[in-house]
């Protein structure tokens, strides 16, 4: 369900390591797939001021992260994976009901493993190093290796609520692996879900001694943004 009203409390959105009131354009609420019904909780239409925000505070991150230890940003990413598989109960009871999959086995007993276990092999390849791939052609004196770019968004699909989620599925795990802060865009499919895997990943990086802006999420905005 989408609205055009602007006076609602809406859920908070995640910006600079802090949660906070979006500059609202419209408000969404999810549907259950199961009954088609309209779900109670909702959710914000993003103005481009908090994109704008986002990114200040991501450029900001990179600077910190493009030269940070490898174990550091490994253990942002074991503590993320303990933190979902602390609250595994209400991650999949809200993917769930947002999505009709079953809440097991398909997504407490595989998909939620899936998820946790390439958050635990992205952190085993930052601390590696192999992704770099360095090379060093001496017959024609070219050198090269991988770096990090900057800021990274994450689009994620609906048809996986948590091991493709923009806020912790492969393309996140990989982008923070290589140190690259992440703004994820929540899917209007299955905003409470990722609302709570933002709050792990959140606490996750403050835990974790993180730049605030290294995660940061925010749901919908209009195409043009």
């Amino acid at each position: 369900m989408m609205s055009t009203a602007t006076h609602e409390t809406t859920a908070p959105i995640l910006i600079d390591g802090q949660w906070r009131q979006a500059t609202v354009t419209g408000t969404f609420s999810a549907i259950n797939p199961a009954s088609g019904e309209d779900l109670t909780e909702l959710f914000p239409v993003s103005a481009w001021a908090d994109l704008d925000a986002a990114l200040d505070a991501a450029a900001a991150a990179f600077v910190e992260m493009r030269n940070m230890a490898p174990q550091k940003l490994a253990g942002f990413l074991r503590q993320y994976a303990d933190a979902i598989e602390a609250n595994a109960e209400a991650i999949c009871r809200a993917a769930a009901l947002e999505s009709g999959l079953p809440f097991a086995p398909r997504l407490k007993d595989v998909e939620l493993l899936r998820t946790t276990g390439q958050l635990r092999q992205a952190a085993d390849a930052a601390e590696d190093g192999a992704w770099r791939l360095p090379t060093i052609d001496a017959a024609t004196n070219i050198r090269s290796v991988l770096e990090p770019l900057g800021p990274v968004a994450v689009f994620g699909p609906n048809n996986f609520p948590l091991a493709f989620n923009g806020i912790s599925g492969g393309d996140f795990a990989a982008a923070i692996a290589s140190g690259c802060p992440v703004i994820a865009k929540a899917h209007r499919s299955h905003p409470t879900t990722c609302r709570l895997l933002a709050e792990c990943a959140n606490d996750a990086a403050k835990a974790s001694g993180m730049p605030s802006g290294i995660v940061q999420m925010v749901y919908v905005t209009s195409r043009e943004d």
